[in-house]
This record gives structure tokens, sequence and C-alpha cells, in this order.
């Protein structure tokens, strides 16, 4: 029988370990467009597992009927949205940027739209997920509170 407390200890150090798996996988993003200067398409896992972590994240959540929403934490998440938003934006500017002045004949087209694929992906998913954590967080809260 093991003790609930090593249990917790080991899903909290777990959980940890994938949040900073996450921000392991966006500076690996930036380092690759901006540093090695690699194009866009050259980054596909990393543009995957941008867009997959949190969707993975919202399904789980869904079927352990567990919501993470709070009306608090909507305003810092908002925050955050649009600082990820920012950096990514500046990063791509930056990388198409230097890739004009080395080429004369560089199409700019193609990392632009994957640019705003992959913004638009992000964006909806956030919103979608928040919008469903909030409806879910009352309605797990009234099934809950029922119970009693």
């Amino acid at each position: 029988m093991k003790d609930e407390r090593i249990e917790q200890a080991k899903l909290k150090i777990r959980s940890e370990m994938a949040i900073i798996i996450l921000y392991g996988v966006a500076v690996s993003f930036l380092v690759k467009t901006l540093v090695f200067k690699m194009s866009l398409q050259e980054s596909i896992i990393e543009y995957l597992i941008l867009i997959l972590f949190p969707l993975y994240q919202f399904i789980r959540m869904h079927m352990l009927k567990v919501s993470i929403y709070s009306e608090q934490g909507k305003k810092s998440s908002i925050k955050y949205l649009f600082v990820a938003i920012g950096v990514l934006v500046v990063a791509s500017i930056v990388l198409i940027f230097n890739s004009i002045k080395t080429s004369a004949v560089y199409d700019w087209h193609s990392p632009v739209i994957f640019l705003f694929i992959f913004i638009v992906l992000f964006v909806a998913i956030f919103l979608l997920t928040n919008k469903f954590n909030y409806y879910r967080g009352h309605k797990y809260e009234k099934e809950f509170d029922d119970d009693k």
C-alpha cells in the first residue's frame, strides 16, 4: 500500500516536468528560428507539440471531470496568451526579415501563412478550452454539490 502523499508528490513532479518540457519546446522553437535561422517548416515537431499539448490537457481534464477554470485565472491566462503570441510574432518577423536580407528572392508567403495558421489554431484552442472549462467548472460544481 502506497502513501497518498508520495503519490501526490509524484504527480506534482510529473506535472512540473511536463511544463518544463513545454517551455523547453518553446525555447527550442525560438532557438531554431532565431539562432540557427531554420525555416518555420523545419520546426514542425515543436509546432505540433505546442498545439497538441494544451489539447491533450483539455481532453484529460474532461475525462477526469476536472476543471481548472477560475475568474481570477482567466485574466492572467489571457495575458499569457498575448505574451505567447507576441513572442511568436516577433520571433517570426525577425526570422523573415533576416531571410529577406540574406536572399533577394526569399519567398516570405509560406512562413507568413504557416505563422497565421499556427496563431489561429493556438487562439482557437485556447478560447474553446477556456469557454468549455468555464461551462464544465460550473456543471461539475453543481453536480458534486448535489451529491451531498
